[in-house]
C-alpha cells in the first residue's frame, strides 16, 4: 500500500465519483480504477460498492478514509517539516476542545506570524479523546486540555487565562432573569451536560451537583449543537462561558455561584521532537506568558 494510492483513494472519497475524482488528479478514469483496484486487492476487501449515481463506501472503506487522512496528513507534516530551510515555514497542528484559551495560543501565532508569514496554523476541534489520539500518534503538535486533566505523562504549558462554568439557558426563564444560579436551582432542572463533564466526580465537588440524581436530558461534545437545544426549551447547558455569543439572541450565561474556574494547558507528548514551527510557538507563548503574568 503506497502513499499516493492512498491519495487517490481519498480523492474519489472526497468527490464520490471516480471519474471526477481521475479529473482533479489529472489520470484517467481506467487507470485510477486500476489503482483502485489494486488496493482492495492488498486488503483483500471491497472498500466501495459502485452505484449508478456514485460510489458509496463499505465498512472497510471508512475504515481506511480514517486512517488514510491521518497518514497522509501525517507524511505531508514530515516532508514539510524536514524540508525547512532557513526561512521558517511549515504547518503547525492544534486541537482543542472549545474554550476561549484557544485565543492565547492564536495571539501568540499572530505575533509570531507576522515575523515568520510562510508559518500556518491547522487547528482542529473535536472530542477530547479523538484530539488526544490525534497527538498521541504524531498528528498533532499540541492539544489544548482543560482541567480535570492528568497532564503529568506529557510536557504541559499552564495558559494564563481560566475559564468559568456557568448554564447556557433562555433569556425568558426564570433561570435566565438570575444573576448567578447554584446547585440548589439545578437540582430539579432539565441539564444537558458535556460528555468529559458528567463522569468527573471532582467537577461535581466543585459545583456541588449531583449527576447521577438530576435531570440530564441530553449531553454534547461541542456547544454549538447544545445551544440549539437550549433555544428550543429542552433545558440549560452546563458549559464554560464566552464559548457561544448571546449578544442579541435568546440565549444568556449565568455563571456557576460558588464561583467555579477550570484551568487549561497546553500539552504536547514527551518524546516529540517538535519541529521548528512549534518550537517557535512555544517561544511566543512563553513570553506572552510570562508578560501577562507581570
Amino acid at each position: 500500500m503506497e502513499l499516493q494510492q492512498l491519495r487517490y483513494f481519498l480523492a474519489v472519497v472526497e468527490e464520490k465519483n471516480i471519474t471526477r475524482a481521475a479529473r482533479i488528479l489529472r489520470i484517467s478514469q481506467p487507470a485510477l480504477s486500476r489503482q483502485l483496484q489494486r488496493l482492495e486487492d492488498e486488503l483483500n476487501g471491497v472498500l466501495f460498492d459502485r452505484t449508478p449515481s456514485g460510489i458509496i463506501l463499505t465498512e472497510n472503506g471508512y475504515y481506511l478514509a480514517e486512517r488514510a487522512r491521518e497518514m497522509v496528513t501525517l507524511a505531508d507534516k514530515i516532508v514539510t517539516n524536514l524540508t525547512t530551510e532557513e526561512t521558517l515555514h511549515g504547518d503547525l497542528y492544534i486541537g482543542g476542545g472549545e474554550t476561549t484559551s484557544m485565543l492565547s495560543v492564536i495571539r501568540a501565532f499572530h505575533e509570531m506570524h507576522q515575523q515568520h508569514p510562510e508559518v500556518t496554523i491547522r487547528i482542529h476541534s473535536g472530542n477530547g479523546q479523538d484530539i488526544l489520539d490525534k497527538l498521541d500518534k504524531g498528528i498533532l503538535d499540541f492539544d489544548l486540555v482543560i482541567e480535570p486533566f492528568d497532564v503529568k505523562e506529557y510536557h504541559h504549558l499552564q495558559l494564563a487565562t481560566a475559564d468559568r462554568w456557568g448554564i447556557l439557558t433562555r433569556r425568558d426563564h426564570p433561570l435566565g432573569q438570575q444573576t448567578t444560579v447554584d446547585a440548589a436551582d439545578l437540582r430539579n432542572a432539565p441539564l444537558i451536560i458535556s460528555e468529559q463533564t458528567k463522569d468527573q466526580q471532582q467537577f461535581a465537588e466543585k459545583t456541588g451537583l449531583d449527576f447521577n440524581a438530576s435531570r440530564i436530558v441530553g449531553t454534547y461534545n461541542l456547544l454549538f449543537n447544545a445551544s440549539l437545544l437550549v433555544k428550543e426549551g429542552l433545558g440549560h447547558a452546563l458549559c464554560l462561558d464566552h464559548i457561544i455569543n448571546t449578544t442579541g439572541s435568546e440565549l444568556i450565561f449565568v455563571p456557576l455561584l460558588p464561583n467555579v474556574t477550570s484551568n487549561t494547558f497546553l500539552i504536547w507528548k514527551k518524546e516529540a521532537v517538535l519541529s521548528r514551527p512549534a518550537k517557535k510557538l512555544l517561544e511566543w507563548l512563553r513570553h506572552s506568558q510570562n508578560e501577562t503574568a507581570l
